[in-house]
């Protein structure tokens, strides 16, 4: 895995969590317990801290940044879908994030919500809990129903067994 000290800052990433080689975590990066970072994610922590979750997904090509004196929390059974751009932000749990999604400066999102793909969230935007948003500039479009939350708690589960799957079987071959 691509683990770059930074400033005397270098990031944490326990046994049970799977960082893949092509990922780029750089800084002061916190990874919990059972999170998956694939190919291609780039976490820059160089102007301040990024901290993500137990059991929580970061998938292809995410890019994770802080700006100076700011922080990204990213809390527990979270997916960040492919593609999508995260900014100074706080991410409370269960929430997912959806492809190519952008969260700029400040957003806040309450526990379970879903940022649907291709939305761009607002600088400064504070998402209730358990809200839909869609749209450029996003905007709240209902509440999440019971059914995207069964999805929600289906990916956040497949995912900690594909990191247990990455972690066991895993090897390069050529």
């Amino acid at each position: 895995m691509a683990l770059y000290e930074f400033d005397g800052k270098r990031p944490r990433v326990p046994d049970d969590s799977f960082v893949h080689p092509q990922a780029s975590l750089i800084g002061d990066v916190e990874i919990g317990h059972e999170c998956l970072i694939a190919p291609g994610v780039s976490i820059r922590a160089d102007f301040g801290p990024v901290i993500i979750g137990d059991r929580s997904s970061v998938q292809d090509n995410a890019v994770i940044h802080v700006y100076p004196g700011s922080r990204v929390v990213i809390e527990n059974d979270v997916i960040i879908a492919h593609g999508v751009i995260l900014h100074d932000v706080h991410i409370k749990s269960k929430c997912v994030i959806g492809i190519g999604a952008i969260l700029l400066f400040g957003v806040v999102c309450e526990e379970d919500v879903l940022v649907n793909a291709a939305s761009v969230v607002p600088k400064g935007m504070r998402i209730p809990a358990g809200k839909v948003v869609a749209g450029n500039p996003a905007k709240i479009t209902h509440d999440v129903t019971d059914e995207q939350k069964k999805m929600a708690k289906s990916g956040i589960d497949e995912y900690r067994e594909l990191t247990r799957k990455y972690l066991s079987t895993f090897k390069e071959i050529g």
